[in-house]
């Protein structure tokens, strides 16, 4: 299963500062949630009316995980910090997310 999280940076946020932040987050979360796997950020040109909307695509083994994720942020002090300032990047008034799941046919 997929999260993808849809967003656009905030008013005056520098894209290498939001990049190097993303990058020490998303790090930082790598093998401390079960059923967590890769996360792949995109960056869309000059699609829509903001050329600077990003897509976040994390793989999740079920919705349980999600759960596990929310707790490891409220327990883990550093995990707590980064994703605080990665929200402070983030326009979360214009972010949606949403879950997809491959069916085989």
């Amino acid at each position: 299963m997929l999260c993808i999280m849809y967003f656009n940076l905030n008013k005056g946020v520098n894209e290498e500062e939001f990049l190097k932040s993303a990058k020490e987050f998303i790090g930082y979360l790598e093998g401390k949630v079960e059923g967590f796997g890769a996360s792949k950020l995109y960056k869309h040109y000059v699609v829509g009316a903001n050329p600077r909307r990003f897509q976040l695509h994390m793989e999740m083994r079920d919705f349980a995980t999600w759960d596990r994720w929310l707790t490891f942020i409220k327990k883990d002090a550093k995990g707590a910090k980064l994703y605080k300032e990665w929200q402070n990047l983030v326009n979360m008034n214009t972010h949606y997310d949403e879950f997809v799941s491959e069916i085989l046919w």
